[in-house]
């Protein structure tokens, strides 16, 4: 019979593992789309910045796993890390070295899920293809997608299109010698670029308020937000977060916005300037302006997949 001491551990215990799920599900899914994009074979310093991120990702997981005295999640996580090496080198990174990673990435999601009981919704990995199932050369592909790109582009309404990452992962592939591309890699291809890019849009849409209320306070307390907290100072570093986003999911429209941003904060931190009222509530209304637009491109990736999605009868 376990003593009160006992139990209330026991609980305690319990509360940190229950933590520990929450926490361990963001770096999973971090970790899950920046393989998938490096997938998708992103030019040289987008693939050094991905692996990067896998590699921070995994050493914060099984840490927090060490913390916790999840032993197996620890030993499993730390492991995946000599598999993340094998792909540092774009060039030499085979399909082979992303599907054995892959595999170890899904012994971490079975020992955390184990350990905590969580439900991961990481989407599904593409599988092996069946030989019989549909399938399209890849010339007819890649002309089908550069004539859909060329009806988006005379539109003019998409302020970023999934297709170039399409497009630069089937060229990939064609010069590896492949001539079909068949119908559930294709699907799966673009269900996972499409949801990468809408995790982080949304990551974007949630934490740019955030940025707008520390301008809020400098409009209504003046410099004094500089002291003792720095404010502003952390805002900046807010908006370095922000733009590490609007380059994963290709908004270059966003990373141009955030960069003025980031030089706007900057300017009054260093150089202690008072900033008109006006002037500040007109970067608050861009702000919200740009929340909106980060609504609709997130609408739009899913339109613009349902459009490639077409190209190819699913299975």
């Amino acid at each position: 019979m376990s003593t009160e001491a006992e139990q209330t551990e026991d609980d305690f215990q319990r509360e940190l593992v229950e933590l520990f799920g929450q926490e361990a599900q963001e770096w999973l899914v971090q970790i899950h789309s920046a393989l998938t994009e490096l997938e998708s074979q992103p030019d040289p310093d987008r693939h050094t910045q991905l692996v990067e991120a896998v590699v921070r990702g995994i050493t914060s997981l099984g840490g927090s796993a060490a913390t916790v005295n999840l032993s197996d999640v620890e030993r499993a996580t730390f492991a995946l890390l000599p598999f993340i090496d094998t792909l540092k080198d774009r060039t030499t990174a085979t399909k082979q070295d992303y599907g054995t990673v892959r595999e170890q990435f899904r012994l971490v999601t079975t020992s955390v899920t184990t350990a905590t009981g969580i439900t991961l919704e990481l989407g599904p990995s593409a599988e092996a293809p069946a030989q019989s199932e549909p399938a399209i050369d890849f010339l007819t592909l890649l002309n089908a997608l550069r004539t859909l790109q060329d009806e988006q582009a005379a539109q003019g309404n998409a302020p970023y299109s999934l297709i170039p990452q399409v497009l630069q992962r089937l060229e990939h592939e064609a010069r590896q010698g492949a001539d079909q591309m068949p119908a559930s890699v294709y699907h799966q291809l673009l269900t996972d670029l499409q949801a990468a890019d809408a995790q982080y849009l949304e990551s974007l849409r949630q934490q740019l308020p955030v940025v707008a209320q520390h301008l809020i306070r400098l409009r209504t307390e003046g410099l004094t937000v500089l002291e003792p907290d720095n404010i502003l100072g952390v805002c900046i570093q807010n908006i370095e977060y922000l733009q590490g986003l609007a380059k994963q999911a290709n908004a270059a429209s966003l990373v141009t916005f955030l960069t003025g941003l980031q030089n706007f904060v900057s300017l009054i931190v260093q150089h202690r300037i008072v900033v008109a009222t006006q002037r500040v509530q007109a970067v608050e209304a861009r702000i919200r302006a740009v929340v909106l637009t980060i609504e609709e491109w997130i609408t739009a990736g899913q339109l613009e997949r349902d459009a490639m999605s077409r190209l190819l009868p699913a299975v």
